[in-house]
């Protein structure tokens, strides 16, 4: 284990008791709003109460097209994934294109399509960034770090969905992202990991499920 401060501590629960405030008043409070300043409060006791480097927690800009790349085809793979008994990969080129052709035909849904971006910034910051790299400073064990992480990023939907199924595929999913992160910080750092985040939610609930 790898001793940790007094300081992550406090952070952590700092991070803990937001997250909490949020779920219960979202309802009440502008959502745009709260998640800046979840974004904000995150990034801010990293670098300004911890004084520690943001890269340490996965947000860096190097090999931008790298990172990129890696996000597009994680993307790619997680979707053909989940829905490869349910329409072809020519069924899913199709949708593409026809969203795609809506967005063009009008610019106004280019306003919602990029409407969830703020929301996956913060659920990057928060579970792969400061919750992930706190796990991994104290066990420094990749797969139990990412299953803590995941599975209070999973349960966090809860309170949203009602629906344990949903829990579970979000678990899921913020373990895989969550271990690539760790395994392969050069291609998946917060940045990629949003953009695949942003791009899995706008295919799976605008374009494949309303279809299937």
């Amino acid at each position: 284990m790898e001793k940790i401060s007094k300081k992550h501590w406090i952070a952590f629960l700092i991070l803990f008791l937001f997250e909490v405030i949020t779920l219960v008043f979202a309802p009440y409070i502008a959502g745009y709003t709260i998640t800046f300043i979840g974004i904000c409060l995150c990034l801010g006791l990293i670098r300004f109460y911890l004084r520690e480097p943001l890269a340490e927690y996965g947000l860096c800009f190097k090999k931008i097209h790298i990172q990129i790349i890696s996000g597009i085809l994680l993307t790619v793979m997680i979707d053909y994934l989940l829905l490869q008994n349910s329409m072809s990969i020519t069924e899913m080129i199709f949708y593409i294109k026809q969203f795609v052709g809506k967005m063009i035909s009008n610019p106004i849904t280019v306003f919602y399509f990029f409407d969830p971006l703020i929301y996956v910034i913060r659920e990057e910051c928060v579970y792969r960034g400061f919750l992930l790299s706190f796990f991994q400073k104290i066990f420094n064990n990749p797969i139990l770090s990412s299953f803590l992480s995941a599975f209070l990023f999973g349960l966090g939907h809860y309170p949203v969905y009602h629906s344990i199924d949903q829990v579970v595929c979000t678990s899921i999913l913020g373990f895989i992202y969550g271990y690539l992160r760790l395994k392969e910080p050069e291609k998946f750092t917060l940045f990629s990991l949003s953009l695949a985040h942003f791009l899995n939610n706008t295919l799976m609930l605008n374009i494949f499920l309303p279809v299937m």
